[in-house]
């Protein structure tokens, strides 16, 4: 079985180069192809990516939605991973992905995630709870991992071409065709705004963007804010 990592970057500078190079250190080269989707960064992000990845592309705006659907489109894989930049996956996620996807538990399933740690400290932990009780509702994060096949990807329509909320759409449009699996493997997202403004303030942040994106908000403006422009 044959993985496609895509990832979506703009300004990654600081931890592309090491995040790549740690994710080749657990992944089966032969069976890895790892694809970065840059968004216009203005620093080294694609000089960086280059060294690691199989194929670098490059967008002429930054946009999630349009820079992860453009990697799921040239991904050559039988399995799809969307994965964040500065996120850390578990060391045994081909194996379990594999493991889940070949067995007969995948035939209802549209989609599958891991669950999320964002680090010691009661915030954290109950943030991580608080992620992870809203995937085993059906709404997997891109924190999470989100995986699913070629034909699935094709069936749901994708990832929308929008700078934020990308992942709660395209997870809606996977749940309408089976379940969304949350795995018990955990995986390290770095949250850096989260760590930025604390557990509390970013979780207040998220609501109050959730409630302007459902009020019409332009989903460019949504992501300034979340990214802290």
């Amino acid at each position: 079985m044959k993985f496609s990592v895509i990832i979506a970057t703009w300004n990654e500078s600081a931890q592309i180069y090491s995040a790549l190079r740690r994710l080749r250190q657990i992944s089966q080269p032969y069976s890895t192809e790892i694809i970065v989707v840059d968004g216009a960064s203005t620093d080294n992000t694609v000089e960086l990516a280059r060294q690691w990845a199989d194929q670098t592309l490059s967008m002429p705006s930054a946009n999630r939605g349009a820079q992860l659907d453009a990697g799921a489109r040239k991904a050559t894989g039988d399995i799809l991973f969307f994965l964040r930049a500065d996120s850390q996956p578990p060391s045994q996620w081909q194996q379990s992905l594999e493991h889940f996807w070949l067995s007969g538990h995948s035939r209802k399933a549209s989609g599958t995630g891991f669950s999320v740690d964002y680090g010691s400290g009661l915030s954290y932990r109950l943030a991580s709870r608080m992620a992870n009780w809203r995937a085993w509702q059906g709404l997997i994060s891109a924190d999470h991992g989100l995986c699913t096949t070629p034909e699935i990807y094709r069936d749901s329509g994708g990832f929308p071409a929008v700078a934020y909320g990308e992942d709660m759409a395209f997870s809606r449009r996977l749940a309408k065709l089976g379940r969304l699996v949350l795995l018990k493997d955990m995986i390290w997202p770095a949250a850096r705004r989260m760590r930025q403004l604390g557990p509390t303030r970013f979780l207040a942040e998220r609501a109050w963007l959730s409630l302007r994106s459902k009020l019409g908000a332009s989903p460019d403006d949504l992501w300034r804010v979340s990214s802290g422009l």
